[in-house]
């Protein structure tokens, strides 16, 4: 009998172990089904399972496509060794055509444990943490892409490939060449082969390749056949002309251009386009022509003209072949096929509608003859005539004219710099930049940008000048009229001139500058020069002094509006150089040595009188 106070032990402990005995697999089952339910109605993969070598566990939709689209740039590039008896050839995957199926690499990754059955998906779930399973990637392949990419490389792994027979051409002299057996890469095999090395990952061995051995059957009616053809072709020149073009080609040259090729028992006697091609390439300099776009002429009476446009004239050897072909089976005499192409890029039509159809405005500057810096002046001149700018067009001087440089045609000038005058390529074009700014000015164009000479040069009009440098300043302009505006430049050995051409709605100009204001004297420079004497000095420089101008322009337009325009131009002062003995150069200033210079001594003086020294002797 038990004590008093104390617990039945076993009986207790025996009942709580076989409840738990009947519920743990209960709950086992449920958590397990619960967990299971969760997975599969996720979208991410099983534990553990890998797709081409890359892991995909536990990764959802999205990141497992990342992985295999990273794998996939890699594969796309990488070199497949291909053997065949002892011979290799590399190739690209991309290059054979081979593609790794993200989407449906990713949806063979997600299926695992997701398309078995109920049964089979709870076992594979379960077993999942206890191992892996490596699944191989879905490979896409072009086929067409892949025979023809296999059949290039075929000569690298095949010395005795079969011959068809057809055609050997000597002298322009045909004759029949025998078939013969050989070998051939097996394709079929073959691209399984290279589809299942990258549904692994790739491979760093190379993929054997199989051969099969082929025996060519010709019928010999198909061979004679083709060997009149080629005689009737090669028994005289043939000739195409049109358009004042006219192409011949002699027998011994057709001959190397043709080609046979073999459909069953047929054999075809073509002329091989890429043959064609070769030989038409020394011979399409004087064949064909450019395009050319619609363009203005201006008389001497400032009166526009329209020159037409005129498409481009092209050959196309898949056209001259069949031309040769079609000609060499009648009289060796037949049309040249032209391609009117490319087409112009500005139609005749298309300049019309630009109506530009007057002078609007004109501007000469003038400079001196034969320095370097006109050079630089004719060229960009030069580089600007012509040049057609759209309605509503912003158009960019530096960016049409590009960097001055000498592979450009500039010259070395020289140009200011920092408030300085130094040589640099492209110096003077300042005066070109001025002469097209007041054409603009008084054409009432639209002036976005411009900048004004640090110093002012009398041979420009004062508060109205312009400077260039490259990629600033710079001039920008919109043509912000209803038509085009045509820019034509002429020059001469002393003057440089723009004219613009357009329609610029009948807007009239009136301009006006104010008199010289906030006046600066120029500073004085002291150069040093021992050999000007201490109480002497040598004018370098005069020095100039500064100012500033109110620059004004009204541009009245046709139905009595008006704008006005206003802009400060301000002129920096020049300094005044004067050469001195350095000994007047004071402390701290460039060139101060501290020697002081010496006292000036009084001239003697003289007992005569002015009269006595005036008096005859």
């Amino acid at each position: 009998m038990a004590k008093k106070g104390l617990i039945s032990l076993p009986i207790s402990f025996g009942r709580a172990q076989r409840i738990a005995l009947v519920c743990l697999p209960v709950v086992f089952v449920v958590a397990f089904a619960l967990a299971f339910a969760r997975f599969a109605g996720s979208q991410r993969v099983l534990s553990g399972v890998s797709v081409a070598g890359v892991q995909l566990g536990g990764n959802s939709r999205d990141e497992a496509e990342h992985k295999l689209r990273e794998l996939a740039q890699r594969l796309a590039t990488q070199k497949l060794r291909l053997e065949l008896a002892g011979k290799q050839a590399v190739a690209t995957a991309a290059e054979l055509g081979l593609e790794l199926d993200v989407a449906a690499s990713t949806a063979r990754a997600l299926a695992t444990a997701r398309s078995g059955g109920v049964t089979g998906n709870a076992v594979a779930y379960l077993r999942a943490p206890f191992g892996s399973t490596s699944l191989p990637g879905v490979v896409r392949v072009d086929s067409t892409r892949f025979a023809r990419a296999l059949a290039q490389l075929e000569p690298q792994l095949i010395d005795d490939p079969p011959f068809v027979g057809g055609l050997v051409v000597e002298g322009g002299v045909p004759r029949l060449a025998a078939a013969r057996p050989g070998r051939k890469i097996a394709v079929t095999e073959a691209r399984a082969a290279c589809q299942d090395a990258l549904a692994l990952g790739g491979v760093g061995t190379p993929l054997r390749l199989l051969a099969k051995q082929e025996s060519p059957h010709l019928s010999p009616a198909s061979l004679e056949r083709a060997l009149e053809q080629a005689k009737q072709l090669l028994r005289a020149p043939i000739t195409l002309e049109a358009e004042q073009r006219r192409l011949q080609i002699e027998p011994a040259e057709l001959g190397g251009l043709l080609a046979t090729s073999a459909q069953g028992e047929e054999l075809t006697l073509s002329i091989d386009p890429a043959k064609v091609d070769a030989w038409l390439a020394p011979r399409r300099a004087n064949l064909e022509a450019p395009a050319r776009d619609a363009s203005f002429e201006v008389s001497a009476n400032d009166e526009v003209r329209v020159t037409p446009s005129e498409a481009g004239i092209q050959l196309r050897a898949a056209d001259i072949a069949r031309a040769l072909l079609e000609a060499g089976r009648d009289s060796h005499h037949g049309s040249l096929p032209l391609s009117h192409e490319p087409q112009p890029k500005r139609t005749s039509e298309q300049a019309r509608q630009l109506g530009i159809t007057k002078l609007v405005s004109s501007f000469t500057t003038r400079h001196d003859c034969c320095q370097p810096r006109v050079d630089n002046i004719h060229r960009i001149a030069t580089l600007l005539d012509g040049l057609v700018v759209p309605p509503g067009e912003t158009v960019s001087i530096n960016a049409v004219v590009g960097p001055r440089t000498q592979k450009n045609g500039f010259v070395l000038a020289p140009s200011i710099e920092d408030g300085e005058m130094v040589d640099s390529v492209g110096g003077g074009v300042s005066q070109f930049a001025t002469t097209i700014f007041n054409a603009l000015f008084h054409g009432g164009y639209d002036i976005i940008e411009r900048q004004p000479h640090s110093y002012w040069f009398t041979r420009y009009p004062m508060g109205h000048d312009a400077t260039l440098g490259y990629p600033h300043p710079d001039i920008v302009f919109k043509n912000d009229t209803a038509a085009g505006l045509l820019i034509k430049t002429s020059f001469s050995k002393t003057t440089i001139t723009v004219k613009l051409y357009g329609d610029n709605g009948g807007r009239r100009v009136s301009s006006s500058v104010s008199e010289r204001r906030d006046i600066v004297q120029p500073v004085v420079e002291l150069l040093p020069n021992r050999a000007v004497a201490p109480d002497e000095e040598k004018v370098k420089e005069g020095g100039m002094i500064g100012w500033s101008v109110i620059a004004s322009r009204t541009v009245t337009f046709s139905d009595g509006t008006k704008k006005e325009e206003k802009r400060k131009v301000t002129y920096k002062p020049k300094p005044r150089r004067v050469e001195v003995h350095p000994c007047r150069i004071p402390k701290g200033e460039p060139g101060a040595t501290g020697e002081k210079c010496p006292e000036i001594e009084p001239e003697p003086e003289t007992d005569a009188t002015p009269e006595a020294a005036a008096s005859p002797p």
